[in-house]
């Protein structure tokens, strides 16, 4: 199988700065920033160069800083998994353990009790059969953020052409002033960004995983990591707390596919803690992946209940 692993390189910075087994992508142009990566998309699926191989993907400098994984781990797991349209690693695999699904987050990471309904409005302008709001549970095997995921020319064509395309054309005359406003000007966001963008790329990220589990379900593979990955990919204390606490019960109610009150309950609570936790962490200790994982220079990190990786424990 012939993979291309793309890394998108929007700073001068970032061509030093390749991760092990991407081929950097030089889009220093930036013509639209608030587009994010879907610009990109947009340039790469127009000059057909998603297909160039059987599976391509274009993903941030980031990528290892949140995720703990490289080219050649990505590459390894697709070659151990071939025949799927689409490959999807989640870089924040904590997440499904303390929130139900991605929106219960963005409401409160945006401030916006109204937010999936605003995206809808989108969608349905754009003529895109997707429903944003009745959305169930996303765990580590039907989501993924970040548009961190690889894919064969059937996929970008019809993600470009059924999703990307139909809502980064519309016009200001068709969204009206309020919609236009809402994808466009800055949207309240806790992490550190060279660009503070608009809803428009964080509907998108989040319809993606909705577009593949809808789409694509049966030919789509999500990045399995093992409990140990996914508390090295903890960024606070209380998000390793939840998965060493709570971790099995939840995988037990995502076997079985049944939550019940008792599981709501906890989605809920969890969500609150977790979100009102990395506020407080977070003013206090901006994230910034910009510049590597940022996780060996928060002060919690080296305490014993807390992952130290072996390059840190060298240093020390």
């Amino acid at each position: 199988m012939n993979i291309r692993l793309l890394q998108n390189c929007i700073e001068d910075c970032h061509l030093a700065e390749i991760v092990p087994g991407f081929e950097p992508l030089d889009f220093r142009h930036n013509p639209r920033p608030g587009l994010r990566e879907f610009q990109i998309f947009d340039e790469l699926y127009a000059a057909d160069v998603h297909r160039t191989a059987d599976i391509v993907g274009a993903v941030s400098s980031r990528f290892h800083a949140k995720g703990l994984l490289n080219g050649h781990d990505v590459r390894r797991w697709m070659d151990e998994s071939p025949g799927h349209d689409i490959y999807v690693v989640n870089p924040r695999p904590q997440n499904v353990y303390l929130c139900f699904n991605n929106f219960d987050r963005g409401q409160i990471t945006h401030q916006d009790s109204q937010l999936q309904q605003r995206y809808q409005r989108v969608l349905d302008l754009a003529g895109v059969a997707l429903d944003i709001v009745n959305v169930g549970r996303q765990h580590n095997q039907n989501y993924g953020m970040c548009s961190y995921w690889f894919g064969s020319a059937r996929f970008w064509q019809r993600f470009m052409e059924e999703l990307v395309l139909p809502v980064i054309r519309l016009s200001r005359s068709q969204l009206g002033e309020d919609l236009y406003a809402f994808l466009y000007e800055p949207t309240p966001y806790w992490g550190v960004s060279e660009h503070r963008a608009g809803a428009l790329p964080h509907l998108l990220e989040r319809a993606t995983s909705i577009f593949v589990d809808t789409r694509f379900r049966t030919s789509a593979i999500h990045y399995r990591h093992t409990r140990q990955q996914i508390l090295d990919c903890c960024l606070y204390p209380f998000e390793r707390d939840l998965v060493e606490t709570f971790g099995d019960q939840v995988d037990d109610w995502d076997r079985a596919s049944h939550y019940d009150q008792e599981a709501m309950a906890y989605f809920r609570h969890a969500n609150l803690h977790a979100m009102n936790g990395r506020q407080t962490y977070m003013t206090r200790y901006p994230l910034d992946f910009g510049h590597g994982d940022p996780r060996p220079h928060f002060p919690w990190f080296h305490k014993d209940n807390a992952p130290v990786d072996d390059r840190v424990k060298a240093a020390a």
